[in-house]
């Protein structure tokens, strides 16, 4: 039976391009390290790294096996860190978290200005991927949570969700866009350009979703990938953006922007909080959980 110990060699070697490092890496002797790797290469038959002018460098088969080695190594620090209690004021952990630019946005300076004082070792990890690779990443251990947008997207069964914020859309454009009213029409809608940013990767939005049930559409002429870009092209441009009333708060603090309400009946937006049943029974996660749900925004 191959030993794991043996196993988690591979991907550190192959980072480090050099035995000594590796073996400090690892906290063993270069020795230790040296006798290791041949052990590895007589029970895999294959040389497994090879010295070259950039360091050693891994075989074929050697890389083949390192995301493999690093998938199972993640599940298992993920499966074994135990329900022992988590002292947010004196331990240091990283979660790692993928998120919509909403939570981004909203909760991260937020949580970083409360994180300092009340859990100084305590590190917040954003990735802003698509939903497949989110989901897929929380299932393997390697993002402690996933926060989306409800209603968007299928979760699956296996997943925890934790309503976090809901909000309601606007419109915001530029301040010198004195011809448009404090309420927009539906006219307005279909007819003005606008600026997108997609609530989901797909590309599913709730606008979009809701002048569809009308059979309408709005003409978008720009998409962009964060709510500031978005804000920057509506002051440029003149175009409209839909966006949450919070975003749109924050951004006319930032710039030259104005405020309106939308047509009766547009629809909200909700922000979840996506956790693996596998996964979220230990202690920091759940301390993790419990300080988004309190995180909480002026109206």
């Amino acid at each position: 039976m191959m030993d794991l110990n043996l196993l988690r060699l591979v991907p550190i070697l192959a980072k480090e391009k050099n035995v000594t490092r590796a073996a400090r890496k690892a906290n063993i002797t270069q020795s230790a390290f040296s006798h290791a790797l041949n052990r590895l290469r007589e029970q895999l038959n294959d040389e497994m790294f090879v010295r070259t002018r950039n360091g050693m460098e891994p075989t074929p088969y050697a890389a083949s096996m390192i995301p493999v080695i690093e998938n199972a190594l993640s599940k298992l620090e993920a499966a074994t860190r135990g329900k022992g209690n988590f002292n947010p004021a004196k331990d240091p952990h990283t979660f790692y978290i993928g998120a919509v630019d909403y939570f981004e946005f909203m909760y991260m300076p937020a949580l970083t200005a409360k994180f300092k004082a009340s859990a100084p070792n305590v590190r917040l990890s954003v990735d802003i991927l698509s939903e497949t690779i989110k989901f897929e990443r929380v299932e393997r251990g390697q993002l402690d949570a996933f926060i989306g947008v409800d209603n968007l997207q299928y979760i699956p069964q296996y997943f925890n969700k934790h309503p976090l914020i809901s909000d309601h859309y606007v419109a915001i454009a530029s301040a010198e866009r004195t011809d448009l009213p404090e309420q927009l029409t539906l006219k307005h809608l279909v007819t003005e350009a606008q600026i997108h940013l997609p609530a989901v990767s797909s590309g599913a939005d709730h606008i979009d979703s809701w002048l569809l049930g009308q059979h309408l559409y709005r003409p978008l002429t720009t998409v962009v990938q964060s709510y500031a870009v978005g804000g920057r092209v509506a002051v440029a441009s003149g175009y409209l953006m839909c966006v949450p009333y919070r975003i749109a708060k924050e951004l006319a603090t930032m710039m030259p922007l104005r405020i309106m309400q939308l047509p009766t009946g547009a629809p909200s937006y909700d922000l979840i909080l996506l956790t693996h049943r596998l996964f979220d029974y230990q202690s920091a996660l759940q301390w993790l959980i419990s300080e988004l749900k309190m995180v909480s925004f002026d109206v």
